[in-house]
Formats: structure tokens, C-alpha cells, sequence
């Protein structure tokens, strides 16, 4: 998959789309840099962060310190503030230092997401309108003055996404380590992904083998051509697989060894997913959480273990209400509504509006694209599946973070699709003309 040099008209569109990104997140920036007040997440992450450099201590509590070690979050996100506090020394300084970063890697994000675009689907259009996207919705601008996961968990997918362009590309074995390492750093910050690692090996056997069945449908060929000619064979994924697992590995095992050590077992992420996966067992929120006894409440394997309870109990007396709720239900849910679209004073309509303005032709464009060729089917299926795995959980619109750039990119080809129609119908407009 060669990727052809930027032209001068491109360059510039995308240098400028980068000033707008960082602009309007600095913008943001400048209205909170003042507002310490942190509360949630946010102020969890923060304590957390002073407790791992004050007292060695890793573990989140609700907040107040938790005074022990537990591993109910991914250390990804603590490490990265407590990293800043550390060199800073400055609680407050802290958060000012963080949101300027994430301002920065926000903007990277927005850079990454055109990089990739443009090797996947070799289209600069797209390209710059996915950075576009990226660049002014409301969500990936709002959150960069937040002390929380996103910001970080779209660039390391990005990251991981582009990294895997010239893995699959190439077959190097290198490149195939770190990107594993690549995907091992975005599951220290947000873990939901680690289901999916297999599916691009999965896609690339699928697509392989409907490459062989056309070739060896095409009848009047020679050998030569039915196999590809002078083509090199496809790299190994057997070797491929092995070495992103390596790079995966290396970096997960410090987090495995620290359980084992200091919590006296083995946790493969996070132990902190049961009180989402109870909570999203309540249909439309109905009698939501009064059936929760008393000991189950901060339990995570209890918690756990009573949602699948209610779960099965749901699906075997109400089925189509279950079926609903973690199909359409959710899904509606999670999309209602920008996250932080009430961040900031009189942000709530403009942010509506642009969510929904891209939204709606991210749907209709991620379908279109989708049907075009098989590597654009796979990329947005990605996307349905990391939706799937948001399903299982309660819903909100914070979890739209990841998804929505697949339907950036669904809204950026359907504006392409757009435009080559009119210029196709413009085209035999001319040839009727003349």
C-alpha cells in the first residue's frame, strides 16, 4: 500500500485544520485554567495520582485516598498524573500542566486520525475531512481540560490503528512488536479493547481467503496472473500475531507481576467492571440499583456475579425488553447526546448541533462506505464491535469517545460520496451538452 507524498494544496489544508484543533482547544483551555474545582473521576484520578508519588500506594478510592493497594482501574492514566505531580511537586500546578498536555496530544490525535485515513482508504478528502471532524467536535475539545482517560485512549488507539497499517502492510517483525507495544499502552488506559486484538488477524484470514476464491474464479487466466504474477506472497500472520503478542506482553506483564505481588493474584486488567455491568442490567434505569443488597454494594465479584444473575433472570422473563435495551436502548443512550456538551456556559446547543450534524451522515456514510470494498467493511466493523462491548455496560455518552471516530470517518466519505456524485452527474451533464 503505497501512500503518495502530501501535494502543497493538502499540506496547507491540513496545517491549517491542525492551528483550528489546537486553537479551540486552547481556547478551552484559557475559560478553565482557573477552575480547580474537580469533582467524580476527575478528582479521583487526582488524589490517586498523590497518593501513588506521596505514599506508594496505588489504589482508587472514591473521593479520599484509599489508604491500600487495589487494581479496581487500569494504571495507565494514575501513572501518566503522577508522573507530572512528581516532576511539578505542585497539586494545582498539576492539573494546569496535564490539560495543557492533553491540549497537545488532542491536537496529535487530530493528525493521527488524517494519517490514518489517508494510507487506509488513499483518500486525501476524507484525509483532511476526518481531521476537520476530529478538530471541532465538541466532545474531543471539551475534554482536554478534564482529568480523565479519553484524551489519552483516542491518541493510543490512533496510534495503534496507524501502527497496524504497516504491520499488516509489511509482515516486519519490528513493526509488528511495537505495535503491539502500541495496543499493550492503550489497554493500561482503557482495557475495553483487549477482546478485539485478535480481530485484525481475523479479518486479514477472511480477506485472504476471498483474494484466492476470485483469483482461482477468474477462468482464461495463466497460472502467472491467477496467483498474482511477480506479486510477493502475503506476509505471515502466524509470526505477525506472535510478535504484536510480545510487544502486548512486555508491556502488560509489570501490571500482572504487581497484582500477583502485592494483591496475591493474578488480575488479567481491572477489577472495577461490575458495578458498571449491574448498573447497565436495568432496563431504561427502571427501579434502578433498589435491589442491591447492602453487602454487595463496593464488592466487584458480587456485583458482578448478581448483574449476570439479573441478566439471565431478564432475558428468561422479558426477553424483547432485554433484547431492546442492550440493542436499541443503549445504543440510543450512549448517543443522545454529546459528552460535556454543559461544560462550559451557552456549549450545550452548539454542541448538539455539531454532534448531530455529524452523527446522522456518519451513519448513513459509515454504511455506504462500508459496502465499497472489503477493507472499509472490516474498519467499520471494528467499530460495531467496540460498540457491542459498550453494550454490556451501563450506558452513557462518555462512552461514545472511541466509536465516534468511526463515524467521523463515516461522515467524511459520505461527503466525498456526495461530492463525486454531483461531479459525476456535472460530468454527464457536459457530455449531454456537448
Amino acid at each position: 500500500m503505497e501512500c503518495k507524498k502530501l501535494n502543497r494544496k493538502t499540506l496547507v489544508f491540513l496545517i491549517m485544520i491542525l492551528m483550528l484543533a489546537l486553537g479551540l482547544r486552547t481556547r478551552v483551555f484559557t475559560k478553565q485554567m482557573n477552575n480547580m474545582n474537580l469533582s467524580y473521576d476527575p478528582k479521583n484520578y487526582w488524589i490517586m495520582s498523590h497518593q501513588i508519588v506521596d505514599d506508594g500506594i496505588y489504589g482508587y478510592a472514591y473521593d479520599e485516598p484509599s489508604g491500600e493497594p487495589n487494581a479496581r482501574i487500569m494504571p495507565g492514566y494514575p501513572l501518566f498524573l503522577a508522573a507530572v505531580y512528581k516532576i511539578l511537586g505542585d497539586k494545582y500546578l498539576q492539573i494546569t500542566a496535564v490539560r495543557l498536555l492533553q491540549v497537545i496530544i488532542s491536537t496529535l490525535s487530530v493528525l493521527l486520525g488524517f494519517l490514518f485515513v489517508r494510507k487506509a482508504f488513499q483518500n486525501d478528502l476524507a484525509a483532511l475531512l476526518t481531521a476537520f471532524f476530529m478538530a471541532i467536535y465538541p466532545t474531543y475539545v471539551l475534554s482536554t481540560v478534564m482529568l480523565l482517560t479519553e484524551t489519552l485512549a483516542l491518541f493510543t488507539m490512533l496510534l495503534y490503528f496507524y501502527l497496524s497499517l504497516f504491520a499488516f502492510e509489511s509482515g516486519n517483525r519490528a513493526v509488528n512488536f511495537i505495535t503491539g507495544i502500541a495496543f499493550g499502552i492503550h489497554l493500561m488506559i482503557r482495557p475495553a479493547l483487549l477482546p478485539l486484538f485478535i480481530f485484525p488477524f481475523i479479518f486479514a484470514i477472511i480477506t485472504r481467503a476471498i483474494r484466492r476464491l476470485k483469483r482461482n474464479s477468474h477462468s482464461g487466466q495463466s497460472e502467472e496472473s491467477s496467483l498474482g504474477g511477480d506479486q510477493k506472497s502475503p506476509p505471515k500472520l502466524a509470526a505477525m500475531f506472535l510478535f504484536q503478542l510480545i510487544g502486548l506482553v512486555l508491556v502488560m506483564i509489570p501490571w500482572w507481576i504487581r497484582n500477583i505481588v502485592t494483591l496475591g493474584s493474578f488480575i488479567l486488567t481491572a477489577e472495577g467492571s461490575g458495578n458498571p455491568f449491574l448498573a447497565g442490567t436495568y432496563p431504561y434505569f427502571q427501579d434502578y440499583m433498589q435491589d442491591v443488597a447492602e453487602e454487595i454494594r463496593g464488592n466487584n465479584d458480587l456485583q458482578m456475579a448478581y448483574g449476570i444473575k439479573r441478566l439471565i433472570n431478564g432475558l428468561k422473563t422479558d426477553f424483547w425488553l432485554y433484547f431492546k435495551w442492550y440493542t436499541i436502548g443503549k445504543t440510543a443512550y450512549i448517543f443522545h447526546e454529546p459528552y460535556l456538551c454543559r461544560l462550559l456556559m451557552n456549549s450545550e446547543i452548539p454542541s448538539k448541533v455539531i454532534h448531530f450534524s455529524i452523527l446522522i451522515p456518519g451513519v448513513m456514510g459509515s454504511i455506504i462506505h462500508a459496502a465499497k470494498s472489503i477493507k472499509s467493511f472490516w474498519f467499520y466493523l471494528y467499530g460495531l464491535a467496540i460498540l457491542g462491548l459498550q453494550l454490556m455496560f451501563v450506558p452513557d455518552p462518555r462512552f461514545a469517545y472511541l466509536i465516534l471516530f468511526f463515524i467521523i470517518v463515516g461522515a467524511a466519505n459520505f461527503i466525498c460520496f456526495i461530492t463525486n456524485l454531483i461531479k459525476g452527474r456535472t460530468a454527464i451533464g457536459n457530455m449531454k451538452g456537448n
